[in-house]
């Protein structure tokens, strides 16, 4: 009879099953003993838990700090773009400006991921540099500066996603590690009372999907003659 949990269980469906679980053993006269196995299983998964909401944090976090230094970036890429505007005498054909935005402006970088952001702001340095106008030199070097947190930045997004990416091959060994607690445990309730599936259902079955009860609840009633 042993049962099986939806191999997508999340890791709050299995400590919630583990919860109900242990409140009905312990509720018992007959079975209060078993309950302390799955408190430990319990606290398996809640630190599973706690690690998987920590690497979700630091996701969160590391995409708030790539938008924050992608929106410095495009503060100090508009802010050489118009230093070069100026030094080119505001005409967008003539140098510096043509050379360093005249294929791709200013407003377009911003909209710019951060891999090709930095591509094309190194391009456009390696042109400030053979140019070497003074005008540039300032704005140049802050748009260098901005460039490289933006990358540092995407690559701590890149290496917390990886990590979140991986949490669910942990989930699924806890959704066995819950289904092979559950199989002991039936053999335990079995081994004690023999023949009493009713018990282990009452003990051990996974809560029936909200929309399954709530279907079966809204079904007409059979009435006799």
């Amino acid at each position: 009879m042993s049962y099986a949990m939806p191999a997508d269980a999340s890791l709050d469906a299995l400590i919630d099953h583990t919860t109900s679980v242990i409140a009905a053993l312990q509720a018992t006269d007959e079975f209060a003993d078993l309950a302390p196995q799955w408190l430990d299983l319990r606290n398996v998964l809640l630190g599973h838990r706690l690690h998987r909401d920590e690497l979700r944090w630091t996701l969160l976090g590391a995409q708030r700090k790539v938008d924050y230094r992608d929106a410095l970036w495009d503060a100090a890429v508009v802010e050489l773009s118009g230093r070069a505007f100026l030094a080119a005498g505001k005409s967008a054909d003539a140098r510096p400006y043509a050379d360093l935005f005249g294929t791709l402006p200013a407003r377009e970088l911003k909209s710019l991921g951060p891999a090709r952001a930095a591509a094309a702001a190194e391009l456009i340095l390696a042109k400030a540099a053979v140019l070497n106008s003074p005008e540039l030199g300032a704005s140049a070097a802050a748009v260098a500066k901005a460039t490289e947190k933006l990358k540092a930045a995407d690559v701590d997004r890149a290496a917390a996603r990886k990590s979140v990416l991986v949490l669910d091959i942990t989930r699924a060994e806890q959704v066995d590690a819950l289904e092979l607690a559950m199989a002991h445990t039936e053999v335990q309730i079995l081994t004690k009372m023999p023949g009493r599936n009713d018990l282990v259902r009452a003990l051990l079955a996974p809560a029936r999907k909200e929309s399954a009860a709530k279907a079966e609840a809204a079904a007409p009633v059979a009435v006799g003659p």
